[in-house]
């Protein structure tokens, strides 16, 4: 009886045995699924390492061992006393004088001075997200009291660029060469001083000064300046005739020594200016009507007639010429260009890319007008055709101040005519180009008899 009953208690323990068993297990599935985050918050995943720092590192917990900030060690203290002790230990080395150097030159500055401080609460938050580990001491930048302060400190070092520049003498361009400036880079101290840790900040700087090329370099001047004769011409003139001599050699005067920069247009009449006696010039013969008569300023016509052919054997730009209104004999016509203050103007543009210069020469009876400019290797020559001459007349007029009968000329008689120009450019390599410059119609110059009554 007793084994029977010994069986069945054994076989109820079994019996219980497997039921806590099979309850245990249910039990620790609903435990497991109550503490796996997957299954609270499945849209999200896992917390953040942000977060899980937050639980390691909160404001009621002392740091753990190894936590440090360059050479501060923090371990065990209050995180919420961690800021004050890195401002404290901070404060020394930011207020430490350092040496700004250049060349020999020392300038002892603190950080504190230029705006330069530290970064407490990065420095926390990295704390907060890396507990227990060595990190740099962080700094940041007032960069409006930086570039202040670093600007007045430095700006000893700085030095403007000087452009190269030219002057003229005994008709050469001589060139006062550039020279760079130098600048203090604060940008780039700054951003060296930042990018480092708090006790990595060297106690001697090297100041970063870079090169400022000049605006104006010494190549672009020597690309401008001038150096051989482009074009040239003469006339002639009768010295015996003393005002009309006077006022040419007025007029080349004035253009001797004009300077063209590129781009740059002259004006005959800007240049000489108005031709009165209270400006020197004198009454010589200028043509009026298609007569000769007594004129102030008679001759100058010959230099602005001269400087036409001189700048189209140099090849520059004519913007405004207008021919004679007869032959007139001095130059061939259609290579003419008359000028009247201040209503008719020759005018001619520096249409190269260096200096032109205009150099005149009055002797002897000879009138020379050089253009200087950079050699091209081009030359030009002008070509004219005659179209058609006009035949001029004789005009009779009584003067009762001569003799009867006795006949005077007063004026001589010249032919009119039609002519056209071309300029021909011939290049280095033999390539011509031809030009179209005008067709100009001349009219007769009568010849004026005067006759004895």
């Amino acid at each position: 009886m007793r084994k029977r009953r010994c069986r069945i208690i054994t076989t109820l323990g079994k019996v219980r045995f497997k039921n806590c068993f099979l309850a245990g297990v249910f039990l620790c599935l609903i435990v497991s699924a109550g503490c796996n985050p997957a299954s609270l918050t499945p849209e999200t995943g896992d917390t953040s390492v942000a977060e899980q720092a937050e639980r390691k590192v909160t404001n009621n917990t002392v740091l753990p061992e190894g936590t440090k900030v360059d050479d501060l060690d923090l371990s065990g203290t209050p995180v919420s006393e961690a800021s004050n002790k890195i401002e404290s230990w901070a404060k020394d080395k930011l207020e430490e004088k350092r040496v700004l150097l250049y060349n020999d030159t020392e300038i002892p500055v603190a950080l504190s001075e230029i705006g330069i401080g530290m970064d407490t609460a990065k420095i926390i938050e990295e704390i907060r997200l890396h507990p227990g580990v060595s990190l740099p001491g962080a700094l940041k930048v007032d960069s409006v009291l930086a570039s202040q302060e670093l600007h007045e400190k430095l700006n000893k070092f700085a030095r403007p660029a000087k452009d190269a520049s030219y002057k003229i003498e005994n008709h050469k361009v001589v060139i006062d060469p550039a020279q760079s400036g130098l600048t203090v880079n604060v940008e780039q101290l700054v951003s060296q001083i930042q990018s480092i840790s708090l006790s990595e900040v060297p106690a001697r700087i090297d100041i970063p000064v870079a090169e400022v090329p000049a605006s104006v370099t010494t190549e672009s001047i020597q690309a401008l300046a001038f150096d051989t004769v482009i074009g040239e011409f003469s006339t002639n003139f009768s010295v015996k005739e003393k005002n009309r001599s006077v006022n040419l050699t007025a007029a080349a005067k004035a253009l001797d020594g004009k300077v063209l920069r590129p781009g740059e247009t002259l004006s005959f009449n800007e240049t000489v200016g108005p031709r009165e006696p209270e400006t020197g010039y004198k009454d010589a013969y200028v043509i009026i009507n298609g007569e000769y008569v007594k004129g102030t300023g008679g001759g100058v016509c010959q230099v602005s007639s001269t400087l036409y052919n001189a700048v189209l054997l140099s090849n520059l730009e004519i913007t405004e010429r207008m021919p004679h209104a007869v032959v007139v004999g001095y130059i061939p016509p259609g290579q003419d260009a008359t000028v009247n203050y201040p209503n008719i103007d020759f005018k001619f543009k520096n249409n190269t890319p260096s200096l032109v210069y205009l150099r005149s020469d009055v002797k002897q009876g000879v009138l020379t007008i050089q253009i200087w400019g950079k050699k091209t290797g081009n030359s030009v020559r002008i070509e004219r055709q005659v179209e058609k001459e006009l035949a001029y007349k004789t005009e009779k007029r009584f003067d009762p101040k001569l003799p009867i009968g006795r006949v005077v000329q007063e004026q001589k008689g010249v032919k009119g005519m039609v002519v056209n120009t071309w300029q021909i450019v011939r290049d280095g390599n033999g390539n011509e180009t031809k030009k179209f410059l005008g067709r100009d119609w001349y009219a007769p110059t009568n010849r004026i008899l005067r006759v004895g009554t």
